[in-house]
């Protein structure tokens, strides 16, 4: 995939981020090659990055889910720092099916991403209720397609006052690189077939038609938004989008006022709520024949 196309599509995130992600990106459009030693100086950290999975305490299964989000690892996320929808959905599966996790934390700490591949893995979770007890917890930021995902849990907890939840919204950016394309000499002519093939392309302004057609397109994304969030939640249509949409934030314990999460609690208690230590024991017997059906006999 093309970066233009990668930042052209839609997105659940916050836009401060995008802005973020979008600078970065600009050298590479500008025809630059990508220098990742200076990335890896202006975000601080080394981008190689390795898949994170997850970790057991006490009968809880921990899963990070950090940074922007996107389906795939792939540089993208490497240099923005992020997780991936297909690899947190791997490891959830995993935890979902190990007989020595009790229950399982996503751990969340970003500001959203690409609507791609969010809605499945928060539909996954959603569906996944009832099996073992499903936690969401952020002690950052849970925004946007990271609050899309958190919501699918049974809970979401925060851990204090200068948590930021919500940003329930969808954004997409068009470039206009026609002044420029002119500047350097250019004319791009696109012979297409099917009156909408052309839509919003990067080489001419864009019209009151494409206008109409990519925001059609963004509040269909919208309203499925608002209405998974309600399904998770347990409420209205009317109600999200009263006290919970539109694209805010919120901080702290106005979240909990809002209807977003359910309480405040550091991720030590809540992994502790949730332990083999703190809940209610079950026999040798069952575990044992949970760890044979799961690790079959040499």
């Amino acid at each position: 995939m093309r970066i233009i196309d990668i930042l052209t599509s839609a997105w659940a995130i916050v836009p401060s981020k995008l802005v973020e992600i979008v600078e970065i990106y600009n050298v590479h459009l500008k025809g630059e090659k990508i220098d990742l030693k200076i990335i890896e100086a202006q975000v601080g950290r080394p981008l190689n990055r390795e898949e994170q999975g997850y970790e057991v305490i006490d009968g809880v299964a921990v899963i990070p889910i950090d940074g922007v989000i996107s389906k795939k690892m792939n540089m993208f996320t490497k240099i923005s720092g992020g997780a991936s929808t297909q690899m947190v959905g791997r490891d959830f599966q995993q935890a979902l099916h190990d007989p020595f996790v009790r229950a399982i934390v996503l751990n969340i700490d970003s500001p959203g991403g690409s609507v791609d591949g969010t809605f499945e893995l928060a539909n996954m979770i959603y569906e996944s209720r009832g099996q073992k007890p499903i936690l969401a917890h952020t002690d950052g930021m849970m925004a946007s397609a990271a609050y899309a995902i958190g919501s699918a849990a049974d809970k979401i907890y925060i851990s204090g006052n200068t948590t930021q939840v919500g940003s329930i919204g969808v954004m997409v950016t068009h470039y206009d690189y026609s002044a420029q394309d002119e500047k350097r000499g250019i004319k791009i002519t696109h012979i297409t077939a099917g009156k909408y093939k052309a839509v919003g392309v990067d080489s001419q302004p864009l019209s009151k038609e494409d206008r109409e057609i990519i925001q059609a397109e963004i509040d269909y994304l919208y309203t499925g938004f608002v209405q998974d969030v309600a399904r998770n939640r347990g409420v209205s249509a009317e109600q999200v989008l009263s006290d919970m949409a539109e694209g805010r934030i919120f901080i702290g314990k106005t979240a909990i006022q809002a209807g977003l999460v359910d309480g405040v609690l550091p991720l030590d208690k809540l992994i502790y709520e949730y332990s083999s230590a703190n809940l209610p024991s079950i026999t040798r017997a069952v575990v044992e024949a949970k760890i044979r059906a799961f690790i079959p006999e040499a």
